[in-house]
């Protein structure tokens, strides 16, 4: 039996949770290509957090002097794409090279860590299923967003960028703190408050955290999943 490991801290393995209702078998709560743009939005969060990466003018720029692993093999796969681009790629560009493929490796490494099950193999189903290990997890990470928006918790990085997605997703309902025009105020609160909480975090006359950028992280995956729903209609 696997060991359950603990609730995920990077913002892309808890927007995965969140994307998902643990109540009907990990049902998405919007279309797989979208939440790969999500997922890829997010996996730069992870990077900005993290101080990996900086956004200037629309640009990714890699700290190239940080050579160590993020951890996690999936944000480092990420981190090489931008790291190998010359020049420095454009933010847009990142998210459509690193979506591809996220929303299935995202599910594989929850599987791995015990957060999510493989459901049993449908024959008329192509996709994977999947299953909570624990309701508890999903019930934390909804949480820890609730809490923020409610103004009980104090700005964190994870819980901040997860408003800024869960915002330009549309995945109010998966707070379950109410109807989506009371909700949309509160998250775009944080997500005005988000720079500035970014550049308290630093010292008097430092440069604000790379994090500040989060904003602009989330608008370029709503751009991503304006331009799926296009595509799709031509």
């Amino acid at each position: 039996m696997r060991r359950l490991e603990p609730d995920p801290v990077l913002v892309r393995e808890q927007l995965f949770l969140l994307a998902h209702d643990e109540t009907r078998h990990m049902r998405p709560r919007l279309h797989v290509p979208a939440l790969a743009a999500g997922l890829a939005g997010a996996t730069v969060m992870d990077l900005l957090i993290t101080q990996r990466v900086a956004i200037e003018s629309g640009v990714v720029h890699a700290d190239r002097f940080q050579r160590d692993s993020t951890g996690d093999p999936i944000t480092d796969d990420v981190l090489a794409l931008i790291m190998d681009a010359v020049p420095a790629p454009a933010l847009p560009a990142v998210l459509r090279a690193a979506g591809p493929g996220l929303y299935e490796r995202t599910a594989a490494a929850l599987v791995h860590k015990g957060v999510i099950v493989e459901g049993p193999q449908r024959r008329w189903r192509k996709a994977k299923e999947y299953e909570i290990a624990n309701e508890r997890i999903a019930v934390r990470v909804r949480a820890r967003v609730g809490y923020r928006i409610d103004g009980r918790d104090a700005p964190s990085p994870d819980a901040d960028c997860l408003c800024a997605l869960v915002a330009v997703l549309g995945l109010h309902a998966a707070l379950l703190r109410g109807p989506r025009a009371e909700v949309e105020p509160m998250l775009h609160r944080v997500v005005q408050d988000l720079p500035a909480n970014a550049r308290q975090a630093r010292g008097d006359g430092d440069p604000p955290h790379p994090v500040a950028a989060a904003p602009v992280v989330a608008s370029a995956v709503l751009d991503a999943v304006r331009s799926l729903a296009t595509a799709a209609m031509n």
